[in-house]
Order: C-alpha cells, then structure tokens, then sequence
C-alpha cells in the first residue's frame, strides 16, 4: 500500500527525534494495511531524511510513509529532497508564502509525491481560501492543534477546526486529516465528523504497550 485509497487510516507521526529509539518503536509496531507512517519534524531535522527512509522501509516495506517537512521555504528543493529520499507524500505549511506552496504543488506532481498541507498556526479564513485555490494539487488537508497549542492556556480564535471538516470536503477532493490531542475518544469524534485520516504521536510511542493503543484506534478507524 503506497497509495491512498479511499479508505480510512491511522497515521503514526514518529516526533521522537533520536534514530534508536525510533527503531525501537518500530519493532513492536505489526504491520496494517492501514497505517501510515510519518517522519515527524523533529526527526527529520535531528536524523535527516536520506537516515531515516531506509530504515522504515526495512520494517514496513510497503506502507505509505510522509514526510511532514513543514516546508516554508525553497518548496521544490524540499519536495525532489523527499522524492529522492523515498517518500510517498509530503508536507507544506500553511503558513508558507503562496509561492512556495505552489512550487511545491508543481514539484510534487512532477516528482510523483502527493501534496499535503497543514493548518497549524493559520487562521481559518485564510486557510479556507488557500485550500479552495490549491485544491488541483492537494492530496491531503491536516486540520492541526500543536503539542504547544494544547498545553497552553490561551485558546486561540478562529482557527482551523473539526467543524470545517465537510466544509473542506465541499470545496476540495483532498482527504482531511487530524491531528492534536488524539485519543481513542477524540479518534472517534473525528471519523463521526468526516475526517479520513487519524493522526496520533505521543498517545502510542508514550505508552508501554503501543501495539495495543495501535489496536484499539485501528479498531475505530475501521468500523
């Protein structure tokens, strides 16, 4: 499975930023049709991506893996980088000037990536538009609430949230994507709202039995 299908999906965002224990994490994640694999930011900055592909390839062959480069900048270079390395999709900011997201939009169809882009930091009407006049190069759009954004006390306004999920889905054929906060409840709210791909870091690689957290989401996401 290195393609996208009209399926639903988990997506385990590897965020731990050291190559071993990552490895680690690794060996005790059994294989699913439905998983797919992320290279988190941190990791890839610490480990680098042509260090990294080989070494979830060698664990899961055929999964979809996606690196989510929040690309900001130099979006082609980015996207020929990921393409090299081996990936399968990759990830622009939202919060990148318009024309890096569609240099990246143009390199990812010319390298055969899919396109996706994350709302983290945006504001929701901005995003709204940005999605609606990119949407012949997306593949996939995260809705996201960073590991910052949750611990903190202020509550932003007007945001990208799970509301705008059908809204997305109404201007663009991309599959949505959520991310923050996700748990075996939350997962949940998100498939019921229309979400087609369920994002979760530290809820599995924190736990001492991450197969059975794996499990248990894989459980809802296939209902």
């Amino acid at each position: 499975m290195t393609q996208l299908t009209d399926k639903k999906f988990l997506q385990i965002a590897f965020d731990i930023p050291n190559f071993e224990a990552v490895e680690q994490l690794l060996k005790r994640i059994q294989y699913h049709d439905r998983l797919i694999l992320e290279l988190g930011t941190p990791l890839i900055k610490n480990e680098g991506l042509t260090h990294l592909l080989p070494l979830f390839r060698k664990y899961f062959p055929i999964n979809y893996v996606v690196a989510d480069l929040k690309t900001l900048d130099v979006g082609r270079l980015e996207v020929e980088l990921a393409s090299i390395a081996g990936a399968n999709g990759c990830v622009v900011s939202g919060l990148a000037p318009k024309e890096t997201i569609l240099e990246f939009g143009k390199a990812c169809e010319e390298f055969g990536l899919d396109m996706w882009i994350d709302s983290l930091g945006t504001s929701q009407t901005s995003f709204l538009r940005l999605v609606d006049s990119i949407k012949s190069f997306l593949k996939v759009v995260i809705i996201h609430r960073g590991i910052d954004e949750e611990l903190g006390k202020e509550k932003r306004q007007n945001n990208v949230n799970w509301n705008d999920i059908l809204r997305i889905k109404r201007i663009n054929q991309a599959k949505i994507a959520v991310a923050g906060g996700i748990n075996q409840e939350t997962a949940l709210k998100a498939i019921q709202q229309g979400a087609d791909i369920v994002i979760v870091g530290r809820y599995v690689y924190s736990s001492e039995t991450p197969q059975k957290e794996i499990n248990n989401l894989l459980e809802i996401i296939t209902l």
